[in-house]
């Protein structure tokens, strides 16, 4: 009995130390998940502030006089004052050629046809 009153309070502070262990891993494992997480999050933070100045950049020119007179020039074909405008123009007495566009289609044939047209071939 005296045995077990001296080893109690071991086996009470082996069973807290077990307990304390565990809790610490149980605390390091989780700090390690949010650690890898917020760098996760960081790189997708960073991925999209480029983005918001790269749409910002892009606001920028669409609101600018230059994207309008880059419109105005290329997409709807305005001229401004002292521009000289050239308009080409067919010869009168020309006759527009026809696209003619040639699509080979395969013969379709099964197995069945190859065979007897290679046993039964009549010749050219």
């Amino acid at each position: 009995m005296v045995k077990f009153v001296q080893r109690f309070p071991l086996v009470v502070g082996a069973m807290l130390l077990v307990f304390v262990l565990l809790a610490f891993t149980q605390r390091v494992s989780e700090y390690l998940r949010l650690s890898e997480q917020l760098e996760n999050q960081q790189a997708r933070l960073t991925e999209l502030a480029a983005t918001q100045t790269s749409l910002e950049d892009q606001i920028a020119y669409a609101t600018s006089q230059a994207a309008v007179e880059e419109w105005a020039r290329e997409d709807a074909r305005w001229s401004r004052d002292g521009d000289f405008v050239v308009i080409p123009i067919a010869p009168v007495d020309a006759t527009p050629e026809a696209m003619v566009q040639f699509q080979a289609t395969p013969a379709v044939s099964s197995p069945w046809d190859a065979w007897m047209n290679w046993l039964f071939y009549p010749g050219p």
